[in-house]
């Protein structure tokens, strides 16, 4: 079994409301982003990142054009990953 631990604790100053719905807004949107992609990317059968990049990441950019151009990328990264684990389980469930 194994045992989980508490490694690091960061006091911080309480956030204003206003200041804290926009971190919630922005994690949201970064949600659907990815949920986006990975559904594309499944059913495409699309395993790489350079490929769901080159395919997706223009429409992600006008689909959310108040979010820095990095927040895309990384959300086609992470869509990439969660895909191929997606893809192989669905492979090795299939076989």
């Amino acid at each position: 079994m194994t045992r989980v631990a508490r490694t690091v604790i960061v006091k911080s100053t309480k956030l204003p409301r206003r200041v804290f719905r926009v971190f919630v807004e922005l994690e949201e949107m970064y949600r659907n982003m990815v949920e986006q992609l990975v559904m594309y990317a499944v059913r495409n059968s699309i395993r790489s990142f350079t490929k769901l990049k080159a395919l997706k990441y223009r429409e992600m950019r006008n689909l959310y054009p108040q979010l820095p151009s990095h927040y895309v990328y990384t959300a086609c990264q992470d869509a990439s990953t969660r895909a191929k684990s997606l893809l192989r389980l669905k492979k090795r469930w299939i076989s």
